[in-house]
């Protein structure tokens, strides 16, 4: 065996047993901490002059205490005496006598041949044996016999008073011995390991070991036995290591064992006097214990080297002093706050029973939620109601279950409802909780305790004396554009903030709610404050439980009110922080509003992914009354692409009945309608768009910007050949359009255009593509430039007609249509004269994938963009006030610039930044 780093040590001993061996004695005390190598280094000392000496070794162990002379006994059993002679030596005299006939003995030997009295872990011997050694010390001076003692620096206190004699001898030396630098280090592993391995990682075992040698040979073994040389990520700790660990503190006493249990469970940088209070003990024989450890080379800055360390000490303390020792912990903590682990000592401990232990346990549970930390949370909350907590402190910490469940998996917190609803009628819930409530009943469809919470809701807020409290005010906007059947009769809504405030934090939820439930009653501002009040509103809203509602009032608004782009950058941006904190509720309500952003822009087939991912990651029943969205999106996606196998599956999916008294419910209803058109069922659609119609009416949601159904009711009449009352509806739609940028407001447009005269009907359908194209709606666009394409042929101008056809094709292709739709919205009539012309709308002549403008002045993409939706340079010329030939110019500079030779080879993805014209010249128009 190798024993590393211990050259001087063997030729201080070698120098006294030359002085020994003289007749001039010498004592010699070599001190060093568990393990470090002091027996091994005596063996091999008594080994290498076995030929000359004549060595008497003993070893006291730690039972030793209780046997008088048990020391001298192991050494004089190495004699040749009798033992009748060991007997008389050692045996009935007084203690002293003994003493000093043992010594006489040991000296006597030396007489003849050189002695070597060798007794390791002096620390343990008894103090007969301690007497003789001393006495020997005193008497060997001018003899043959060496003394060496070998003693643990951790435990040698006990003796200090017999140290002292020692140290008084003037032929005594100290030999202290260190751990293992790192080249004594690398040098064990390289008998081991082999040289090339004790190499590369000679400096991390000593890191782990703190050069303790038991532990660095452990580690070896450990790595040997896991034959993972190539791993240089840390080493395979392994039995070896663990075991080690135990020995160096077992053999270090129970004081030490102690206090590295506490270190243990802790698991923090202890001081000495904190873990004194954790244990009531003093501080300074704490403080001592904790230095033994850290001279053991477990620890270092109060913390244990190594987690295998750690691990072997906790996982060796019985469970119920493990229990003990954590609520110690979790005290310690609570009363010092050095850091927020107080609940997890809590939680291991199983003990709750104190209030300040309910109380510390749900003040980590919300540390854990803000941290999106949900299991954690969910760990502290469940132990905590589990303990001694007065009942409406127990309501509360339910209902922070229910938020922290809801987060992961809603349909999980549902376990809780009954007994919410029981603190509720108890009393025990403040109005907030309430509020909170009302929305985990209205989401999973609790009808009967839904209603009950509102009238609850309702008579608080009338009750008040002050202004109206901000939760009972966004409760209340919550109601009218989501929930509208709840809502009591005859609620009076305030007026929300005006547009010039600059809004503060405890203000956006009220905002945000107030801004969703105008729109919907009034539709679409024409000034566009709304949306910038809402971007407003969403560079300063974190993300977050408090104000998660907020954030897709606000992103709601932006879909309802057409502003595509921003809606969707907001989303990819909030979407992106929800899958980085993993908060699956916010990541499923996210996604599926990605897809309503995506479907009316008609990314039909990135509707379909987000509106699966979105039930995907909450399940039915995680989506309660809300599915009817993901659900409809799917529904209108399918149908849209022509695949009305795949819209009949999933309407044959699961929904609550409560979804259809929700907002939900009509989108549900609306991608239902239109399924029942595409598969020639017209009178089903009719009906379903019409409850639809009574519903947001009777509710005050009728904005078109949320759900045109005067518009798809018009369709559905054009199918059945109705075209007076399809007319009829398309102008109501129009007449009800606050905005004329919105898709619906160019939806409608087209729709009149199918009930106008031929000649008028090309002009209306310019303004609809106009309109679509502006708001980024491609699938309703793919349908008008495919109409109008129609429109310019049935008035004999087939070139147009042609370019608008395959400008509709490749537009088609790009979102996922399965063709162009060439009769979408025709009347009966339309389609008979388009039938007897010969025209199948396919196809024809697709471009290649589209790239992107570029280089495009302002004024070369207005004109390059009215150019690609139909309209002749003279038309361009009077929309913009320009110049034919100003047109020209800049159409043949962009037809330059783009690489393309004609109007229906330009780029379908041109912005089109042009001031609209006012509606009136058709809008009011009675074709």
């Amino acid at each position: 065996m190798v024993i590393a780093e211990r050259t001087r040590e063997f030729e201080l001993l070698d120098e006294d047993l030359v002085e020994s061996s003289s007749g001039r004695g010498r004592v010699v005390l070599l001190s060093g901490t568990v393990a470090s190598g002091k027996t091994t280094l005596l063996r091999a000392f008594c080994d290498r002059h076995a030929d000359g000496v004549w060595p008497l070794f003993a070893t006291a162990p730690p039972a030793a205490h209780g046997e008088p002379f048990g020391v001298l006994r192991q050494l004089f059993e190495e004699t040749p005496w009798p033992r009748d002679r060991l007997q008389g030596l050692l045996g009935t005299g007084q203690m002293a006598d003994c003493a000093h006939c043992a010594a006489a003995a040991l000296l006597e030997l030396a007489e003849d041949t050189p002695l070597v009295v060798v007794v390791d872990d002096v620390h343990y011997a008894d103090k007969p044996s301690i007497r003789c050694l001393l006495k020997v010390a005193h008497r060997n001076r001018s003899s043959r016999l060496m003394l060496v003692l070998a003693e643990s620096t951790c435990d040698w206190s006990v003796r200090s008073v017999y140290r002292m004699e020692l140290v008084r001898q003037s032929h005594f030396r100290r030999v202290p011995l260190a751990h293992l630098s790192v080249a004594g280090v690398r040098e064990v592993l390289a008998e081991h390991l082999g040289t090339s391995i004790a190499q590369q990682v000679a400096e991390e075992v000593h890191d782990t070991t703190g050069g303790n040698q038991l532990l660095v040979r452990a580690l070896a073994e450990d790595y040997v036995d896991s034959l993972e040389y190539a791993d240089r990520d840390g080493w395979a700790v392994g039995e070896s290591y663990r075991q080690a660990v135990l020995t160096c503190l077992y053999r270090s006493g129970h004081e030490v064992l102690e206090v590295a249990r506490a270190l243990a469970v802790l698991d923090i940088a202890g001081s000495a006097q904190q873990i004194a209070h954790m244990l009531e003990k003093q501080p300074r024989p704490v403080r001592r214990a904790l230095q033994r450890i850290e001279r053991l080379g477990l620890t270092t800055g109060g913390r244990f080297r190594h987690p295998a360390a750690r691990a072997a000490v906790y996982d060796d303390v019985d469970p119920g002093v493990l229990a003990d020792l954590h609520f110690r912990a979790a005290l310690l903590l609570y009363r010092g706050r050095p850091c927020g682990r107080a609940a997890d000592h809590l939680v291991a401990s199983r003990s709750a029973d104190k209030s300040w232990a309910v109380a510390e346990l749900r003040r980590a549970a919300e540390e854990a939620l803000a941290k999106d930390d949900d299991e954690t949370a969910i760990r502290y909350l469940e132990f905590a109601l589990h303990g001694r907590a007065e009942p409406r402190e127990r309501a509360g910490l339910s209902m922070l279950l229910v938020v922290a469940k809801r987060r992961s998996d809603p349909a999980a917190a549902v376990h809780h409802w009954a007994a919410l609803m029981r603190a509720h009628r108890q009393g025990l819930l403040s109005v907030p909780q309430v509020a909170d409530l009302l929305r985990f009943a209205l989401w999973h469809g609790f009808t009967q305790d839904a209603e009950e919470l509102v009238d609850w809701l309702g008579r608080a807020y009338h009750a008040s004396d002050g202004p109206p409290d901000g939760v009972l005010l966004t409760t209340g906007r919550l109601l009218r554009h989501t929930y509208p059947s709840f809502l009591p009769p005859g609620r009076q809504e305030g007026s929300y903030c005006p547009k010039d405030c600059v809004p503060l934090p405890s203000g956006f939820p009220v905002q945000a709610a107030e801004m969703l439930s105008t729109l919907l009653r009034e539709g679409v501002d024409t000034d566009g404050s709304c949306s910038r009040m809402a971007e407003q509103i969403l560079h300063n809203i974190p993300l977050s439980d408090e104000f998660f509602e907020a954030v897709m009032s606000v992103l709601q608004t932006l879909v309802f009110s057409g502003q595509l782009p921003q809606a969707a950058r907001w989303c990819d941006d909030l979407l992106a922080e929800a899958a980085r904190r993993g908060v699956p509720r916010w990541q499923a309500q996210l996604m599926a509003c990605r897809a309503e952003i995506d479907l009316r822009k008609g990314a039909l087939p990135d509707a379909t992914r987000n509106a699966e991912g979105a039930l995907t990651l909450l399940g039915p029943d995680g989506w309660g009354v809300g599915i009817g969205a993901p659900i409809g999106i799917l529904v209108s996606a399918a149908t849209a692409r022509g695949d009305v196998t795949a819209a009949r599956g999933h309407l044959r999916r699961r929904v609550p009945e409560a979804m259809f008294q929700t907002r939900f419910g009509l989108q549900y209803l609306q991608a239902r309608g239109q399924y029942y058109l595409a598969v020639g069922q017209p009178h089903a659609a009719l009906a379903d768009f019409r409850y639809c119609g009574r519903l947001m009416a009777s509710w005050d949601i009728d904005a078109p910007a949320f759900l045109p159904w005067r518009s798809q009711l018009a369709e559905v009449l054009l199918q059945l050949g109705d075209t007076e009352a399809a007319r009829s509806y398309a102008k109501q739609q129009i007449a009800r359009a606050r905005s004329h940028t919105t898709p619906a407001y160019g939806m409608a447009l087209r729709l009149l255009a199918q009930t106008a005269d031929r000649r008028e009907r090309p002009r209306l359908l310019k303004e609809a593509a106009e309109v679509l194209h502006a708001c980024g709606a491609r699938l309703p666009l793919v349908q008008t430039l495919t109409d109008l394409g129609y429109a310019y042929e049935a008035g004999g101008n087939p070139q147009k007609a042609r370019m608008l056809l395959r400008r509709a094709g490749r537009l088609a292709e790009v979102i996922g249509l399965p063709d162009v739709p060439t009769q979408a919205a025709a009347s009966k009539q339309d389609q008979q004269t388009r039938g007897s012309q010969g025209h199948s709308g396919g196809r024809a002549e697709r471009s290649p994938a589209e790239s992107p403008p570029r280089t495009l002045t302002v004024a070369e993409r207005k004109v390059a963009a009215l150019a690609g939706l139909g309209y002749s340079n003279r038309e361009i010329a009077q929309k913009l006030y320009v110049t034919v030939s100003t047109v020209e110019q800049h159409l043949t500079k962009a037809f330059r610039k783009l690489n393309v030779k004609s109007r229906d080879a330009l780029p379908l993805d041109l912005e089109l930044d042009i001031e609209l014209p006012s509606p009136s010249a058709s809008a009011h128009v009675d074709p």
